[in-house]
């Protein structure tokens, strides 16, 4: 018998059992649970699990930091954004259009006629200080407040975390609680000289 592969699966598979075990092995119940308990499967398929549960916490902590990490570098690029936007809040952007028309007239047959027309454009952007826009000034306000909002959001895994924190406390002062609630009595002596 491979004592150590029907070891290895009840510690690894959550939903082995020594009854499951005992049949797909053909090992008689009584046999593989006095070695189980000789090895101590339980604690060590709790440990397993144990493990597992830390391993899968770590990467998910890893994958949450990234997406906060990520979220505030955003947040972070969008607020320098809104300071600039309330810099300009009472700016007013105007262009300006010059337009300039050349014309040549080299046709000998017809004079009056123009052979090229060549037009140039020129744009000039001026700013001049005005009234804030309150409208932008709503928009920004609003837009503040949503990047306060997500900064302060917590991860589902941190309020699953700070649960098991308060679960754990519970458990350890309920655990003490009865503790010192018990009282032990112990007698020395035979039952006939206590009786007397």
């Amino acid at each position: 018998m491979d004592w150590k592969k029907v070891k290895a699966e009840y510690i690894t598979d959550e939903s082995s059992s020594y009854r499951g075990l005992s049949k797909k092995y053909k090992i008689p119940l009584g046999t593989l649970t006095k070695r189980a308990k000789k090895e101590n499967w339980v604690e060590l398929k709790k440990q397993h699990g144990d493990r597992t549960v830390a391993k899968t916490v770590v990467v998910f902590e890893e994958k949450q930091v990234s997406k906060m990490k990520r979220i505030q570098d955003i947040t972070d690029k969008l607020l320098d954004k809104l300071e600039d936007a309330v810099e300009e809040l009472d700016l007013q952007l105007f262009k300006t259009v010059h337009k300039v028309k050349e014309i040549e007239y080299n046709n000998y047959e017809r004079p009056d006629k123009p052979t090229k027309e060549i037009i140039h454009e020129e744009e000039k952007f001026s700013e001049m200080r005005t009234i804030v826009d309150r409208k932008g000034l709503q928009l920004v306000a609003a837009a503040l407040k949503d990047i306060k909002e997500i900064q302060m959001l917590k991860s589902e895994l941190d309020k699953k975390e700070q649960e098991a924190r308060i679960a754990k406390l519970q458990k350890e002062a309920l655990a003490e609680e009865k503790s010192d609630n018990e009282i032990k009595v112990t007698i020395e002596c035979g039952l006939d000289e206590y009786s007397k």
